[in-house]
């Protein structure tokens, strides 16, 4: 069973630097994929402030967690190389 919900928002535990993300981005579950293997990988989508799109990406489950209790959301400058 996986641990992630579809549309939930969840947190990178990782950074992505070929995407321009950071460890502690927050992204939307768009999609969830399963293995034959029965593993879990997730379509991510990442908008910027106004809630335009910015970027759509596959991870695997390792790489996003479920956002920190608490925790306060930073917005920064988006720079996709």
């Amino acid at each position: 069973m996986n641990k992630f919900e579809l549309y939930s928002e969840v947190q990178l535990a990782k950074d992505l630097p070929e995407l321009g993300f950071i460890k502690g981005d927050i992204a939307t579950i768009v999609e969830i994929i399963e293995n034959k293997n029965g593993e879990y990988g997730y379509c991510l989508e990442f908008f910027d402030g106004q809630g335009n799109t910015l970027e759509i990406t596959v991870v695997a489950e390792s790489a996003i967690q479920k956002p920190i209790l608490h925790g306060v959301v930073n917005y920064r400058e988006y720079v996709h190389s």
